[in-house]
């Protein structure tokens, strides 16, 4: 058992309570909020952390990220979508061999000392299985699948299955097996109809990435634009393999993260509110394109958020705080303070919704995922969150379920 003390505790439940002079019991599960001298009589053995001049809030959560290509500095250009694809596609391979077990370990050490306890890892090629099932963060490992060619199903599927199988023999509580459907134009819908229904017959997450580019919006919607061109040099007189809305409709009843979704106003209405969340990178999308994500439509259609890094194929830092700033920054038609409380909550509370997760809130009963951050001096515990967000690069200390996380 182990009691941490705390200045502030923000617990990013529903109502963002911030406690004040207050203290956690914890095991691998939180047992209770409280009063350091109560809680110190109720676990007399405990060991005591005193961090009486500090912050605590739940640990983060960053969804979606891509280690393989964590080698990238400037190997990729960017300011457009599909020219960014392009060189993605020329460099993908030599970017993945230059990723070395050293790379991604550094990669994941950077996000965990930001505050992360939680990753979800979108793994192209397996070669991140391992580095990630033996990490100090906790997993949820999204194994990709795509292809196009119709005569190459089913050694696509055969492949996507050696990866999966594979990630399954290092299944934990901390390493979870899951499935990525990588796009509407990169994922034939036998590919897409195969792995969705694996991950209904074995209650698997899902992740996609979903209109992230006008360019593919115009492609899905009517077969045109420079996505047309640009396919042409693969598959003579190439046509959509979905509508957007047929995209969406084989996730039915699959509890699935939607990332990126900067075009996709028009096609809010077919999500699930119960089972799809949004999945929103700043810096990416700034980097790919010229628009950002419409977060009034995301609100006003009661859709889940939360806010990932992407990978370094498309981010310039996978620091955790890094990202929070730049979507600060991208939705400044929203007062400041609500946007910061907003952004811890999609980052903690919600996130662990969208991935079905018992943590993301410091409450009883819930997962021990716990950081401690350097305290601020604030007049009113409302600037709280956004005074931790401009001002915090990196964790004091950091817990995973219960135990204390050594960098």
């Amino acid at each position: 058992m182990k009691i941490i003390k705390a200045k502030y505790i923000i617990t990013c439940n529903d109502e963002f309570d911030i406690l004040q002079n207050m203290s956690i019991a914890f095991d691998e599960i939180i047992r209770s909020i409280g009063k350091f001298d109560e809680l110190v009589l109720m676990y007399p053995d405990a060991e005591i952390f005193d961090f009486s001049n500090d912050i605590i809030a739940a640990a983060f959560i960053n969804p979606h990220t891509h280690l393989e290509f964590s080698s990238n500095v400037s190997s990729l250009d960017y300011g457009d979508f599909l020219l960014w694809l392009k060189s993605v596609i020329s460099f993908r391979d030599s970017l993945s061999d230059e990723a070395k077990n050293l790379v991604m370990k550094e990669a994941i050490t950077n996000i965990l000392k930001s505050g992360v306890s939680t990753i979800g890892e979108i793994s192209s090629f397996g070669k991140d299985t391992e580095i990630c099932a033996n990490s100090k963060a906790r997993f949820v490992f999204f194994n990709e699948i795509l292809g196009t060619n119709d005569k190459a199903i089913d050694e696509c599927f055969d492949k996507f299955m050696t990866r999966f199988n594979a990630s399954l023999e290092y299944k934990s509580d901390k390493f979870i097996p899951a499935i990525s459907v990588h796009s509407p134009y990169s994922t034939h819908p036998e590919l897409t109809k195969k792995a969705l229904n694996l991950a209904r017959e074995k209650d698997l997450l899902v992740s996609t990435h979903f209109l992230e580019s006008e360019h593919e919006k115009m492609w899905l919607e009517s077969g045109s634009g420079e996505f047309k061109s640009w396919l042409s040099s693969f598959t003579p007189n190439p046509t959509p393999l979905y509508s957007p809305s047929e995209f969406l409709a084989n996730f039915s009843g699959v509890r699935a993260l939607f990332t990126h979704c900067v075009w996709s106003d028009d096609y809010l209405e077919f999500f699930d509110k119960n089972l799809h969340s949004v999945t929103t990178c700043a810096v990416s999308n700034r980097l790919l394109g010229q628009r950002r994500l419409n977060l009034n439509k995301i609100i006003e259609q009661n859709l889940s958020l939360n806010i990932a890094t992407d990978g370094l194929s498309s981010n310039i830092s996978l620091n955790f705080f890094d990202e929070l700033r730049a979507f600060l920054w991208t939705h400044c038609e929203f007062e400041l303070n609500f946007l910061a409380k907003f952004a811890l909550l999609a980052s903690t509370n919600w996130a662990a919704r969208a991935l079905n997760l018992n943590l993301g809130i410091l409450s009883s009963g819930r997962i021990a995922d716990i950081a401690v951050y350097k305290g601020l001096d604030v007049r009113d515990s409302a600037q709280l969150a956004t005074g931790l967000i401009l001002h915090t690069k990196e964790v004091k200390k950091l817990f995973i379920k219960g135990d204390e996380c050594k960098f």
